[in-house]
């Protein structure tokens, strides 16, 4: 069956002017917005996988422990038309209308019946894998009866109760069809039968909402991953095993090319990022497979540092998660000093590895020459300044996500507005940059301190879109656009053909080689070709600034100055933290945020779900039954002679619809890649993958998430727009 890419849209960046190192989010957004051109796609039809049963004995109040294996079946299921139904403010899920007169029934674990917003449970109830159930039948049928119950094909019984409850255990995901027959206890008449399919799957939960034995097999299994290599974990865990390693070197790979971010700065952000997130849960799944990867709605802590009229760092105060009872709390030196993940050691190249490490041979981004042995967190600082433009994600940056019109709009906003301060403030900045810039800024602190007035602003032509205010609004642009900012100047600087003013080629040149006892000061990475001549201030300065203030900083600074702090970041060695730059999946705490985007496509894609808390979103258009179109846009991709240095027509690959989604070596979970590839190419493609993702479809994702309520942003006001947390270019490798 041939595979349907419905309308694929395709931005060009062609331009004669490359030196537009930041996206203007906000415009763009709002043009992708009055798009929406959504073509009709197919999906075809999908295999289910039931499964063979065992079962242990016919008992009143009994419990049956079932060992599936998956079995390829052509059985489908045929559901009732769904009923339109009222919608739940506070649960956004589906309601169900009991009727006393027919029985229903519920299924019920430690955490209670789970009450989702999935369309598909109208037709039965969810059991999670490995989790002891409570199935329990009501009505009228009911009473003075006892039931016959039966699970899959064939009327296997599994018990005879004279109670209207059975606790089972189900070992594999998948649908099951039970039947039970209620008979009259004095004739034996058939009072009634109840069908309902019991669908298996995991539920991913808030991290704050596990109960605690939860939580330690899921800190138990994913640490595992950081202590043994993936050839030793293959052999003790299976194929579908590979270590913290093998991720981070993959993640690395595909972020660190001088061309091309194949995962980051573009539409291939969003389905990239499930994709490797998936593969991770198939890892976790080897390990212990009782175990599903949970989620950190970060917005929690977003909103309450709002609320508190606080600075970012505030997290630090709220959040129960950087601690030893979870991921670890960091000391002076950066480095995690109690969890599971205490003293954690940093990936390494080894003979095998085929992405470029630093210069001390670390699976870290080339410009970042940290020689820490370590994963390190330089939490909330940026070379000695605290990035307060990069706001935690709160409700309202969540609802700029969800209210987006195009799948176009949310593949440009999940990764900015949706969490990039995250990686920023969890991965942080330091090294010798916190000396020298506290130098710099007290040698111009008159400068930078400075008052101005209405009519100087006038008179440097700047008063048109002016928005730093008058009192040291030259200190507010540096900390702002500078301090602010100045972990990506690096990577522009390496990947400078696309800023320098003349596309000059990788201005940013590091040491092929240092001794891991080299220090830093002794092995950093420099501007040589600004140092020897071979290029001006001005070349380099276009990759320091954006079109959008560049002028503006010249006009309010003058050229000595900015001459000097060309200087200044030519020779300066920085340090950045794992979340900040290519090796980000080394930190446990980039595996636990990247679900929290998923949710909120789900939630956009479920016609049940409606509000934000109390605040109803739009859901993306259809036309002729289709609801999204792909964009495909890469910031590296350019036009033939766009470009002074690469005349070729270039296209950064990964951010196409068409685009694996993920390398070859990694898995998916278990019937995942044969039901997604639809093509039988081999290969699941970014369209696939999203299309795969239904949340509308049974059959698709083996886990749902466990509610789409947003209690924290009840009564918010929130509105598209409202609050704007960063740029595309917050998440380059994240």
């Amino acid at each position: 069956m041939s595979k349907g890419y419905g309308s694929l849209k395709t931005l060009s960046i062609a331009s004669n002017d490359n030196n537009f190192r930041k996206i203007d989010v906000n415009e763009y957004i709002n043009d992708l917005e009055r798009q929406d051109d959504v073509k009709k796609f197919g999906r075809g039809k999908f295999l289910i996988f039931l499964v063979i049963l065992a079962i242990s004995g016919v008992i009143a109040y009994s419990r049956v422990d079932l060992l599936l294996y998956s079995k390829i079946s052509t059985v489908f299921i045929q559901k009732p038309p769904v009923k339109a139904t009222p919608i739940n403010v506070s649960n956004n899920q589906v309601s169900k209308t009991i009727d006393p007169t027919i029985m229903s029934l519920t299924a019920t674990n430690e955490y209670g019946e789970y009450q989702g917003a999935y369309p598909w449970l109208e037709s039965g109830v969810l059991v999670e894998p490995y989790k002891l159930t409570t199935l329990t039948l009501s009505g009228n049928s009911v009473d003075n009866s006892y039931f016959v119950w039966s699970i899959d094909y064939e009327d296997e019984i599994l018990a005879t109760t004279t109670d209207p409850t059975y606790e089972i255990t189900l070992y594999s995901t998948g649908n099951y069809f039970l039947t039970v027959k209620a008979y009259d206890v004095d004739t034996d008449e058939l009072k009634e039968t109840k069908t309902a399919t019991l669908f298996c799957k995991y539920v991913k939960r808030e991290l704050r909402s596990l109960t605690i034995a939860d939580r330690e097999k899921f800190l138990d299994a994913a640490v595992i991953m950081w202590k043994i290599d993936t050839e030793a974990g293959k052999a003790i865990y299976g194929d579908n095993y590979y270590s913290i390693q093998s991720f981070t070197e993959e993640h690395a790979l595909a972020s660190n090319d001088i061309r091309c971010d194949s995962f980051h700065e573009g539409s291939g952000f969003l389905t990239h990022h499930l994709a490797i997130t998936n593969s991770f849960e198939a890892s976790l799944r080897a390990i212990d497979p009782s175990v599903t990867l949970p989620y950190w709605d970060f917005t929690i802590e977003g909103q309450q540092i709002k609320e508190a009229g606080q600075s970012p760092s505030y997290f630090l105060e709220v959040t129960p998660f950087l601690s030893d009872e979870w991921f670890g709390s960091v000391d002076e030196n950066d480095h995690i000093i109690d969890s599971r993940w205490k003293g954690t050691a940093m990936p390494k190249a080894t003979e095998t590895t085929t992405v470029s490490p630093n210069s001390y041979g670390y699976i870290r981004s080339y410009w970042n020459n940290n020689n820490d042995k370590e994963v390190t967190r330089h939490l909330f600082d940026i070379c000695g300044y605290e990035a307060t433009n990069k706001l935690i994600p709160s409700c309202s940056s969540h609802y700029d996500v969800l209210n987006t019109k195009t799948l176009g709009s949310f593949q440009l906003l999940s990764p900015s507005d949706g969490h990039g301060p995250l990686h920023v403030h969890l991965g942080g900045m330091g090294g010798d940059c916190t000396q020298v810039f506290a130098d710099f800024m007290e040698k111009y602190a008159d400068v930078l301190n400075a008052d101005m007035t209405q009519e100087e602003v006038k008179e440097l032509g700047l008063e048109q879109g002016w928005q730093w205010g008058y009192t040291a609004p030259r200190m507010a642009i540096f900390r702002q656009e500078i301090m602010g900012e100045y972990f990506h100047i690096y990577r522009s600087l390496w990947r400078s053909h696309m800023c320098a003013r003349d596309n000059t080629p990788q201005l940013l040149e590091c040491p092929e080689y240092c001794d891991v006892d080299t220090p830093m000061s002794e092995c950093k990475c420099s501007i040589a070709k600004y140092e020897t001549g071979e290029t001006d201030w001005e070349d380099v300065y276009y990759c320091v600034l954006s079109t959008r203030v560049r002028n503006t900083f010249l006009k309010l600074f003058g050229e000595d100055f900015v001459v000097e702090l060309i200087d200044t970041i030519s020779n300066t060695s920085i340090k950045e933290g794992e979340m900040l730059e290519a090796a980000s999946p080394a930190d446990i705490t980039f595996w636990v945020i990247h679900p929290t985007i998923e949710r909120l496509l789900i939630a956009k894609r479920l016609p049940n779900v409606n509000f934000m808390g109390t605040s109803v979103f739009q859901k993306w258009g259809t036309v002729d039954g289709s609801e999204e179109s792909w964009l495909s846009y890469s910031y590296y991709s350019q036009a033939e002679n766009a470009n002074k240095y690469y005349t070729d027509a270039y296209t950064c690959v990964g951010h196409e619809a068409t685009d694996p989604v993920l390398p070859d070596k990694l898995p998916f979970v278990d019937g995942f890649y044969e039901y997604a590839d639809t093509d039988n190419d081999g290969i699941v493609t970014n369209w696939e993958y999203f299309l795969a993702t239904n949340p509308n479809l049974p059959d698709g994702l083996d886990y749902v998430y466990d509610h789409f309520n947003w209690d924290h942003c009840a009564n918010k006001q929130l509105f598209f727009g409202h609050e704007r947390v960063g740029s595309i270019e917050d998440v380059s490798v994240l």
